[in-house]
C-alpha cells in the first residue's frame, strides 16, 4: 500500500472513531478515540468481540468499561512481552544453579584429592598393620562418601537439564507468539521486518535470487462496513491460511498491517513469484464466504499483488517502495491482479484475472 493509501485508510479509521463515538455517546477521550480506531481499523479480534456483545445487549460504553478495553488494547504486546521476560528470567536462574552444582563438585574434588594425598604421604612412611587397617578404612570411607555425592550430582543435573530444557522450549515459545500474528496465525510486522533484513543481506552476499510480494484485500474497509468486523476478520483468516498454504518452507507470509499481506520469497525469480501469486489470488476469489452467524453469502474476496525482484544496492525499504509502487498500480488498474516490477527499471507486467 502506498504511502497515500496508507494515510487514507489512518483518516477512514480515525473517522469512523469519531463518528462511533459520536453515535454510542462516548466521551471522545484519548482512551477512547484509541480504543474505537482500533475497532474501526479491525485490528485487536478480542476488543472486536467485547464490542459486539456490549452492543448486541445494549448496554452503554461508561468510563470503567471504556478504560477495560483500553487495557484490551495494549494487553497482547504486554502479556508477549512479560512471557518473554519470565522465561528468560528462569532461564538465567536456573543456569546459574547448575553452575552453583558444578562449582559444588569442584569443591568435593578438591577434598577428596587432599584426602588421597594425605593417604599417600602416610603410606610411604614406615606404617604398622593397626595404622595400615585405619588408612584403608579412611580410603574406603572417603570413596563411598565421594560416589554418593557423585550420585546426589548427577541427579540434580539430571533435573537441572530436563528443567533448562523445558525453559529453553517456553522461551522459545514466547518468542515465536510475539512474532506471530494472532487473528491469522502467520508472521507479524515485526517478524516480516527481521527477516527481509535478513533475506536481503543474504541475497547481497551470494547472489540469489529475492522477491518481495505486498497484497492488499480489495474493497476490505466497504466489506467490514457491510458485513462487520468479525466477517472481516474471517476474510483475514481467509487470506492467512491461502498464504500459509502456498508458499515454500523457506518463504515467510505475513500480516503486515491492516487488510495489507505481504511474501518473502528467496531463491525465487520474479516470473515464478508471479506464478504463485495468481495462483494464490485466483485460490482467494474461488471461495464463497458465509457469514457463520447468520449463514448469509457473503460473496467473493480478491486481492491486488505487487511484486519486486531483489536487485544489488537494495535495501529492506526500497523493496518495500517498489512492490508497493507496483501494488498501488494494480489497485489503479482494477484491483484483482498482479503486477511485477523489474528492478530500477520500474517495467511492469500487468496479469488480470
Amino acid at each position: 500500500m502506498s504511502s497515500d493509501d496508507q494515510h487514507s485508510a489512518a483518516a477512514s479509521y480515525g473517522m469512523e472513531a469519531m463518528r462511533l463515538m459520536d453515535e454510542y455517546q462516548v466521551d471522545p477521550t484519548p482512551s477512547a478515540y484509541s480504543v474505537w480506531y482500533t475497532y474501526a481499523a479491525g485490528q485487536n479480534p478480542a476488543l472486536t468481540t467485547r464490542i459486539n456483545d456490549r452492543l448486541g445487549e445494549g448496554q452503554p460504553f461508561d468510563e470503567t468499561f471504556i478504560h477495560e478495553l483500553d487495557e484490551l488494547v495494549n494487553a497482547p504486546q504486554i502479556a508477549l512481552t512479560n512471557s518473554t521476560t519470565s522465561a528468560s528470567d528462569q532461564l538465567t536462574g536456573k543456569m546459574d544453579s547448575v553452575l552453583e552444582i558444578i562449582a559444588t563438585a569442584s569443591g568435593d574434588t578438591n577434598m577428596f584429592g587432599k584426602s588421597m594425598q594425605g593417604v599417600s604421604a602416610a603410606l610411604s612412611s614406615e606404617i604398622s598393620a593397626a595404622d595400615l587397617g585405619r588408612v584403608v578404612d579412611t580410603v574406603v570411607a572417603a570413596t563411598k562418601q565421594m560416589e554418593k555425592r557423585s550420585r546426589a550430582l548427577e541427579e540434580r543435573l539430571t533435573q537441572s537439564k530436563q528443567e533448562v530444557e523445558e525453559l529453553r522450549t517456553n522461551l522459545a515459545q514466547a518468542r515465536n507468539e510475539a512474532m506471530t500474528d494472532q487473528l491469522t496465525g502467520i508472521s507479524n510486522r515485526k517478524a516480516f521486518d527481521e527477516v527481509l533484513l535478513t533475506q536481503v543481506t543474504a541475497a547481497a552476499q551470494n547472489g540469489e535470487p529475492l522477491c518481495l510480494a505486498m497484497a492488499d484485500i480489495d474493497f476490505f474497509k466497504k466489506f467490514n462496513d457491510t458485513f462487520g468486523h468479525q466477517a472481516g476478520d474471517q476474510v483475514l483468516r481467509l487470506v492467512g491460511r491461502c498464504l500459509d498454504g502456498n508458499v515454500k518452507g523457506q518463504d515467510t507470509p505475513a500480516r503486515y498491517g491492516g487488510e495489507e499481506f505481504a511474501m518473502i520469497l528467496p531463491n525465487t525469480v520474479v516470473d515464478d513469484a508471479v506464478k504463485l501469486a495468481n495462483h494464490i489470488r485466483e485460490t482467494i476469489q474461488s471461495r464463497e464466504l458465509v457469514k457463520k452467524s447468520t449463514g448469509e453469502n457473503l460473496g467473493k474476496v480478491t486481492m491486488s499483488f505487487g511484486i519486486t525482484q531483489f536487485v544489488l544496492g537494495d535495501t529492506p525499504q526500497t523493496m518495500i517502495e517498489r512492490a508497493d509502487k507496483a501494488l498501488y498500480r494494480a489497485k489503479e488498474e482494477g484491483r484483482n491482479r498482479v503486477i511485477k516490477s523489474d528492478g530500477d527499471s520500474a517495467e511492469e507486467e500487468r496479469i488480470s484475472a
